[in-house]
């Protein structure tokens, strides 16, 4: 029982824990954004493509802003 709490109150398994719910809230927001962009123009992929590096670059920047929320 004392492993299990050392490793619960660990930050870098908090750090973990926030960064999987938030790649998965995230992630699903920018597939379903880049599923919508890539079906909906004829020149749906050229915007996809923009997009994802946009959300790649925007999602670095949230997270590390992020952290500090959390003490982590």
């Amino acid at each position: 029982m004392f492993k299990l709490k050392n490793i619960l109150e660990n930050k870098l398994f908090k750090t973990f824990v926030l960064f999987s719910v938030f790649r998965a809230i995230y992630g699903a927001l920018v597939l379903f954004i880049s599923y919508f962009l890539s079906t909906s123009y004829d020149d749906g992929i050229l915007f996809t493509i923009l997009f994802l590096v946009i959300s790649f670059i925007f999602s670095r920047y949230m997270f590390k802003k992020l952290k500090p929320k959390f003490n982590l």
